[in-house]
């Protein structure tokens, strides 16, 4: 069950006894959950996809869905977008853990996370909470849903760090990728 944020819609007078009683209904939450991934193949390479022909490139995911989880909702994106089959970095030996003797299931935390608050050009909304996952994959060609993604290319690292500002990709995925490879500067 998740957590309901609610907004006071309208206040109505008490008659009887001159108190305001507060009417509230659940409020959509302004950042939504959003979950991508920076998923790197076999040869390095780094899958980024174009929602329109006029998209930027972007990493691949998008909206989580009210009754799963982000490690979910990953998955079920890059194989709803792409039939692509990825799977979470692994994690330390030393960070596995026990109940009874039982291997626990570990949730991989993501790469980072951050919040996002603009609005289109249409004046749409589209603030978000973006979790980004590290995965990798084997799988080379993808199949591609046409009414999701217009495109998708395997880039060396080295051309998204080379890609423009705000015009071929956004700066926050350069940045990432350039801490990613070299670490905090």
């Amino acid at each position: 069950m998740s957590v309901k944020m609610f907004t006071i819609d309208f206040y109505k007078k008490n008659s009887y006894n001159s108190t305001y009683i507060y009417l509230y209904k659940p409020m959509k939450s302004l950042f939504k959950p959003v979950v991508r991934a920076i998923i790197i193949n076999d040869t390095d390479e780094i899958l980024m996809v174009k929602h329109t022909k006029d998209s930027l490139w972007v990493l691949p995911g998008w909206h989580v869905e009210s009754d799963e989880s982000i490690h979910d909702a990953i998955l079920r994106e890059l194989k709803e977008e792409l039939w692509l089959e990825a799977f979470f970095t692994p994690i330390d030996d030393h960070e596995i853990l026990h109940h009874k003797k039982i291997e626990l299931e570990h949730l991989p935390l993501p790469l980072t996370s951050y919040k996002l608050s603009y609005t289109s050009s249409s004046w749409k909304d589209k603030s978000r909470t973006e979790y980004i996952f590290l995965m990798m994959s084997s799988q080379k060609d993808c199949i591609k849903q046409e009414w999701e993604i217009v495109d998708y290319k395997w880039f060396e690292p080295e051309e998204i760090l080379l890609m423009k500002w705000n015009i071929e990709t956004y700066d926050f995925y350069i940045e990432m990728i350039e801490k990613l490879l070299y670490g905090e500067e």
